[in-house]
């Protein structure tokens, strides 16, 4: 029997194909449509999920396919564009920096062909063609009904199956779990087009106006993504419908010049009331679909499918089901925060209340460029842009004991910081892998106990557990780091015998100010896990 039928091969349902045989499961991947997509809505690969694709191993790959962007710039009226800078504004900050810090322009058939190509190292085979057509609870696991494109029916077992098939997802409907929400009155239209303009590649426009207008760069030369929101209509857009919407809604002169996709899509807000049904788990639009500010959608699947794949991981392995109850207490949440944020944000952009109107033509263009240009404001944006805010401060995953002035909270994403050791420049390379680590703070006491005791937890977990110390002074020496300017310990508010255990997906687990706490709650995290 197959350990997990994942349903659907976008980019949530590869990545979690993929990190489930990291993780050393079975997984099966179908996928109804014989081949893959060759345009997509998606287009923007956030920093957070860059450090996801860096630990699977795919960051390079996605870095030399797509385009980095260096800035988002508004664009106002009468006015000069205000530029958020990532990664530059923000480089002073402990919770922000990391190794990836700009947003990679990166469509979505790209990213899908992509991970298809890790997926094939890991053996792991799509199979096209393939649809759900139901599946019921047996015992242990499911049954389910596969129809092949040739027309023949298989009974397929599995220990659990995942829906990652969009917003009409199978596995949904027969889990019995509702998706309410409502569909907006506007729709939008797309291009993939090359402009002539005056504004300069490298950078992500939005013009602030009545609707929606935004061009994000692609690679190429003066090729930009165009979107905005329009009446309803018919079919797909002409190039002259762009280029009028241009002329309406652009500050500055642009011509199309050419585009080779167009497309035109209605928009929706819904989302479920559980991620889990049973023995079925729901992830990516399958769970949650919204409005494309802030560009969100695609990262927030491949997160969910990070988070998911770990816990069925070490559930096979020995751990206690309660484990899985975690995955819709962490990322419930956040679907739902996404949804609400989204949605009132697009909101405003449309609402033909005079109060909004009043927003948009009189208080936007003067409030938001001095917004734009605060420090505070900038972190709190990127940070939220990102996705490197994210966290589970509430899950039962999340602990700690003694007392913090500072550092990153259980349940925060591990924070990023210069480290020294043979191959290993920043803390988020000591992380790779599919395992818990355990960070031994000696500041400038003697290592070699700490050292130690990091191998006996090496060997007490296995493979399940990496356990580094990272001193003050010195060489990292063996399975140690150094810390020469004190940047880390400073970030972790640690002194000599403070413990982090950082799970799997990057994220705090515990937190301690002595090593025998960290045994406990290791001992506790991993119960059972052969």
């Amino acid at each position: 029997m197959t350990d997990v039928l994942v349903v659907g091969a976008g980019p949530t349902g590869l990545t979690m194909a993929a990190e489930l045989r990291r993780h050393g499961l079975t997984p099966r991947l179908i996928d109804r449509a014989p081949a893959p997509a060759t345009t997509s809505r998606a287009l923007v690969v956030q920093p957070r999920t860059l450090e996801i694709f860096d630990d699977m191993g795919v960051a390079g790959d996605a870095l030399e396919r797509g385009r980095v962007v260096d800035g988002f710039t508004g664009v106002f009226p009468g006015r000069e564009p205000v530029r958020l800078r990532f990664g530059v504004d923000v480089s002073n900050s402990d919770e922000l920096d990391t190794a990836y810090p700009q947003p990679l322009m990166l469509s979505q058939d790209h990213t899908e062909a992509l991970l298809a190509e890790h997926l094939e190292r890991l053996e792991v085979t799509i199979e096209r063609g393939v649809a759900l057509e139901a599946y019921r609870e047996v015992g242990d696991g499911v049954v389910a009904t596969l129809r092949h494109a040739g027309g023949r029916v298989e009974e397929a077992g599995a220990r659990w199956i995942i829906g990652c098939d969009g917003a009409h997802s199978a596995v949904r409907e027969g889990a019995g779990i509702p998706f309410d929400g409502v569909t907006y009155h506007d729709e939008f239209i797309m291009a993939d087009a090359r402009l002539e303009w005056e504004l300069p590649d490298g950078q992500l426009y939005v013009f602030p106006g009545n609707g929606i207008l935004a061009a994000w760069s692609m690679p190429g030369a003066r090729r930009f993504r165009v979107f905005g929101n329009v009446p309803p209509g018919e079919g797909d857009p002409s190039l002259a419908d762009f280029q009028r919407l241009l002329d309406e809604r652009l500050p500055v002169p642009a011509k199309i010049v050419e585009a080779s996709w167009v497309s035109r899509y209605r928009l929706h807000r819904r989302g479920v009331p559980r991620y889990r049904a049973g023995h079925a788990f729901l992830a990516g639009d399958a769970a949650h679909i919204h409005s494309p500010v802030g560009a969100q959608g695609m990262n927030t699947g491949i997160q969910d499918a990070y988070n998911l794949a770990w816990k069925l991981a070490l559930v096979a392995a020995g751990a206690t089901e309660d484990l899985l109850d975690t995955y819709d207490a962490e990322r419930h949440p956040v679907g739902a925060a996404l949804l609400r944020t989204t949605d009132r944000a697009f909101g405003v952009v449309l609402s033909e209340s005079h109060l909004a109107h009043l927003v948009r033509g009189h208080v936007a263009p003067h409030l938001m460029p001095a917004l734009l240009n605060r420090p505070r404001f900038q972190k709190l944006v990127l940070g939220v842009i990102s996705q490197l805010k994210i966290g589970y401060p509430k899950s039962p995953l999340s602990r700690e004991s003694g007392r913090w002035d500072g550092g990153p909270r259980p349940g925060a994403r591990a924070w990023d910081g210069p480290v020294r050791a043979d191959g290993v420049q920043r803390l988020h390379e000591a992380l790779r892998g599919p395992r818990h680590v355990a960070l031994i703070f000696a500041a400038d006491s003697p290592a070699e106990p700490l050292l130690r005791s990091a191998k006996e937890l090496e060997n007490r977990y296995g493979s399940r557990l990496a356990a580094r110390v990272v001193r003050v002074i010195g060489k990292g020496g063996a399975g140690g780091l150094a810390d020469p300017d004190g940047v880390l310990h400073r970030r972790y508010d640690a002194e000599a015998g403070t413990v982090y255990v950082v799970r799997p997906d990057g994220h705090v687990g515990y937190r301690g100010r002595d090593l025998e706490g960290a045994e406990a709650d290791l001992a506790a995290r991993l119960a059972g896990v052969a």
